[in-house]
């Protein structure tokens, strides 16, 4: 591969809207991140894009020789969180944990003093009565630069490939900027990254016209803490009907319409109420970023049935109820049919070609679409 070979290729992930774009609405930058890993022909890049919505995330993409994925590999949405629990991970209450002006909030579970003093916000130039959540992540890197970032360790366990040597690395370089048509190629840092990478020569990288500052690729919106409205659920007995065709579900003596009074948290809601009763989860239909997740992410036994093109995850384990809560909406927004079976395991009756619910058990089940969620259950004795 040629220096120009390895520019067309990040060209087209671009195209394809797989490679870092740190001016994301979806995902308003704090910092990011560029490493090199290289050992004579082998190599692997890494972005590291930190950020912030409902929680701090970084997205990792990765590139590299011997990649069976190129891109977008993960959303690492554990980076902060406010006390020990991971979910706790709304960091515009951090003014009101504490009564001075440093406390304290955890970094991948590990705790870290920030200093949120009024002298401390005004030094990343934004206003400390309106603390929004990209603005206190910003705050941490200041403070804390290196708690934000994933190991070497963890990047190849993503990618499931051979660690290599670190070899270069900056939060500095000239990025292009991809929403308004400028691709890799166009940037000096990249044209010259591709060539050190090719001929295995540092002293080839420029880093351009630095651009990567934070504040360069936000708007005003982004910096203004904006509250979220709590959801509220909503239950409502409705009849069976064709529900048990339309699901592929057997055995539903009672149903419930489960809606939600916003978007926001959803699956949190769900979780808190039945997590701990769910035996196991049947996926369906789903988009390939869910086989990606099952198999890097998911510890869980699960099997796959190619014919029916079903997901079943049995014995799932406590720590990862959450995450497979998140999934089965996720996977219902892009047409896919989930259910998760509560009580009692869900079994397939291979005579009805479809799931059932056992005596006592009952299912939650998400609208296709997304939209809303149903509970079914079956009382009826054996």
């Amino acid at each position: 591969m040629t220096s120009e070979e390895l520019l067309e290729k990040w060209d087209r992930c671009a195209r394809d809207s797989d490679f870092p774009m740190l001016d994301n609405a979806n995902h308003p930058l704090s910092c990011c991140k560029v490493s090199l890993y290289q050992e004579e022909r082998k190599w692997a890049l890494f972005f590291e894009i930190v950020g912030f919505t409902s929680c701090a995330m970084n997205d990792i993409y990765a590139y590299g020789s011997g990649f069976d994925k190129e891109g977008l590999v993960m959303g690492y949405d554990e980076l902060l969180s406010l006390s020990e629990d991971v979910s706790d991970d709304w960091l515009p209450d951090i003014e009101n944990r504490g009564t001075k002006d440093k406390v304290t909030i955890y970094a991948k579970g590990k705790p870290i003093e920030v200093d949120i003093s009024e002298k401390a916000i005004e030094s990343i130039d934004v206003a400390p009565e309106n603390m929004a959540g990209v603005s206190i992540v910003r705050l941490v890197f200041n403070q804390n630069p290196d708690s934000l970032w994933l190991s070497p360790e963890e990047l190849f366990e993503i990618t499931a490939t051979k660690q290599l040597p670190l070899v270069y690395s900056t939060t500095e370089w000239e990025h292009p900027d991809i929403a308004v048509g400028e691709l890799p190629s166009n940037s000096v840092f990249f044209q010259t990254l591709a060539e050190a990478i090719i001929t295995n020569n540092l002293d080839c990288i420029n880093t351009g016209d630095v651009n990567t500052f934070w504040k360069n690729w936000l708007d005003e919106e982004a910096l203004a803490n904006i509250e979220i409205v709590e959801t509220k659920m909503f239950q409502k007995k409705i009849d069976v009907a064709d529900f048990e065709c339309d699901y592929e579900l057997r055995g539903v003596s009672e149903l419930y319409k489960i809606t939600f009074s916003s978007e926001y948290d959803r699956y949190q809601l769900l979780f808190s109420m039945y997590g701990e009763t769910s035996r196991n989860f049947v996926f369906q239909n789903n988009p390939g970023y869910l086989e990606e997740s099952f198999s890097r992410d998911i510890e869980s036994e699960h099997k796959y049935n190619q014919d029916k093109s079903v997901y079943v995850l049995n014995n799932v384990k406590e720590k990862e109820l959450r995450d497979l809560y998140e999934l089965a909406e996720m996977g219902s927004e892009d047409g896919g049919l989930n259910r998760i079976f509560l009580y009692e395991e869900g079994l397939y009756d291979s005579k009805e070609k479809a799931y059932k619910i056992p005596s006592g058990g009952s299912c939650l089940v998400w609208g296709i679409g997304g939209n809303e969620a149903f509970l079914a259950r079956n009382f009826e004795s054996q």
